[in-house]
């Protein structure tokens, strides 16, 4: 059998996995019907959240949809507890969903939306004034992804997997706000 460069092998005998991981491109060899090849990717790969309705901590709902990059950083663990991608991509949709609705539910609005304590600009109105109208934030919406990326990592780390990166794709606000 061949061995892609993008790919890493693991080689079962009636189920169980045997041997050494292999990691090498190139032309192996192993037991004809006794033995399977089992490709796992090396690559980073995609990981698309489905968006949902999520409450913040003041009780207003928001539309927040996620991406994030993953990679297989233990192939055997991976394999043991997984076996396969769509596996895999299903305990992410779990880790990382639950993990941003939480992020999202220990932040106000405000922080899940705004940056930054910027200087307010609103015309019409003095700037003290507007600076008055603006709630103060203490982490800001770049801080939240950092936040569960950490959590989530964590938990994804039991799997054979390592999150790479997680960001927002969108966040919309329902009617009522």
């Amino acid at each position: 059998y061949s061995v892609n460069e993008t790919e890493q092998v693991i080689i079962t005998q009636f189920g169980k996995p045997v041997g050494d991981i292999i990691n090498e491109a190139g032309l192996k060899l192993k037991i004809p019907f006794i033995q399977k090849v089992n490709r796992i990717e090396k690559r980073i790969l995609l990981w698309d959240g489905s968006a949902n309705d999520m409450p913040t901590k003041d009780k207003l709902y928001i539309t927040v949809d996620t991406f994030g990059r993953w990679r297989i950083k233990d192939p055997l663990q991976y394999f043991l507890r997984l076996r396969d991608e769509r596996s895999a991509q299903s305990r992410l949709e779990d880790i990382l969903g639950s993990e941003t609705r939480n992020a999202v539910a220990r932040h106000d609005l405000v922080e899940v939306v705004r940056s930054s304590n910027r200087e307010a600009v609103i015309e019409g109105v003095e700037a003290e004034d507007a600076d008055e109208l603006l709630q103060e934030i203490s982490s800001g919406r770049q801080d939240i992804p950092r936040e569960i990326l950490k959590r989530a990592s964590e938990r994804a780390a039991d799997l054979g997997i390592e999150l790479v990166d997680l960001r927002f794709k969108r966040i919309n606000y329902v009617e009522e706000v």
